[in-house]
Parts: C-alpha cells; structure tokens; sequence
C-alpha cells in the first residue's frame, strides 16, 4: 500500500472511531436518562450509594469520551499536516486508548443494568 493509501485509510478509520465515539456519549445519555427515572423514591443507603457512584460514573465517561475525541481529532490534524510521516504508532496508541475506552463503557453499561435490576 502507498503512503498516499496509507494516509486515507488512517484518517478514514480516526472518522470511524469519531463516529462510535459519538454514539458512545449518546448510549450514556440514555443511561443516564434511566437512572433518573430509577431514582426517585429510593432510599436504602446502599441504593443511593450506587445512584451516585453511576451518576458520577456517568459524568467522568462523558468527559473521557470528549477528551479522546479530542485526540482524536488533533491526530487526524497533525496527519493530513504531514501526509509523509509515519503515524502508525500513534494511531496504535490511539486505538488501544480507544478499545480500553469502550471495554469500560460496555462494563459500565453491564453493571448499571445488573445494579437496576437487583
């Protein structure tokens, strides 16, 4: 593959990562969306120690989510700056940071369910 191949084909999978990010946030703004109706009318301790651990959860997800979009788009700035250069080794630590993130998200998600029902 050419550099020029190469170089779309980085930025093309970066918009792809941008756009699960995307609907990452929108999946926690859901989530967030049922633990308030959850909520409400809950008073064992316990109880109220989970809605504010996932309330909490769910704030610093969207901040890390935003932070990596970020990144994100900062690389894919740098790249089409530099079309020549290597950037393989930050689209891989950008892509371990990704799929680290969306592990998180998906066991986030998992135990918020798991805490509603219980």
């Amino acid at each position: 593959m050419d550099i020029e191949a190469q170089h779309k084909a980085l930025i093309s999978e970066c918009n792809e990562w941008y756009d699960v990010l995307a609907s990452y946030r929108e999946k926690i703004n859901t989530l967030k969306t049922e633990l308030y109706f959850f909520a409400p009318g809950k008073t064992n301790k316990d109880v109220l120690i989970g809605i504010e651990h996932y309330h909490n959860q769910y704030h610093i997800q969207l901040i890390n989510i935003h932070d990596l979009k970020h990144e994100i788009r900062n690389y894919v700035i740098e790249t089409e700056k530099h079309p020549n250069f290597s950037h393989k080794i930050p689209h891989h630590y950008l892509k371990e940071k990704l799929d680290i993130l969306l592990a998180e998200l998906d066991k986030l998600e998992t135990d918020f369910h798991t805490f509603i029902r219980s």
